[in-house]
């Protein structure tokens, strides 16, 4: 897990330097500036709407279904807390570069439409992550994309997503596995 930590923030650094050294444009161009406040209380009520709707979500169809919970949540659960938050830390900050920011911003010049890369950032984030939360986590990893990807949308803001993801990631992989 702390290899794949250090691989996303090479991600990262290479991406920054594409768009600051490749493409000759500003941060601001992928999002990534200090948010207004309201934008920030934004980023913080989009997490905690999707946190609330995405576990409502997941105890109904567990409990509907008798499903287990999803096997990642058990294994972040054995982990040491400074490995946590090493994994929390990467990915509020290099998925939302990644999965939002970049992605969306660039398809959206393309395409002239923001829904489209909207959509394509729902799309491709939740094939990603599908492999390794199944059936089960992937209903909450739905919900809490889509609260991801609007508050983007509704901000234009990356570090506003980044406040969303971090209240979503700290009660999922901190708490969670904690209590189950």
């Amino acid at each position: 897990m702390l290899l794949n930590s250090a691989l996303m923030w090479l991600l990262v650094g290479v991406l920054l330097g594409i768009v600051v050294s490749w493409e000759r444009r500003p941060l601001a161009s992928i999002g990534l500036e200090l948010p207004s406040r309201r934008h920030a209380a934004i980023g913080v009520g989009g997490g905690v709407v999707g946190l609330v709707v995405g576990i409502l979500a997941t105890g109904a169809a567990v409990a509907a279904f008798n499903l287990d919970p999803p096997e990642p949540l058990a294994t972040i659960g054995d982990l040491s807390l400074p490995v946590k938050l090493v994994i929390v830390g990467t990915a509020v900050v290099t998925e939302e570069l990644l999965w939002r920011g970049y992605p969306i911003e660039r398809l959206t010049e393309l395409t002239g439409s923001l829904w489209v890369g909207a959509a394509t950032s729902v799309v491709v984030f939740l094939a990603v992550h599908f492999p390794a939360w199944g059936i089960v986590g992937a209903i909450p990893q739905a919900i809490f994309t889509v609260a991801l990807v609007g508050v983007y949308v509704t901000t234009r803001n990356v570090v506003a997503s980044i406040l969303t993801h971090t209240v979503i990631n700290v009660v999922m992989l901190l708490v969670v596995p904690a209590v189950l």
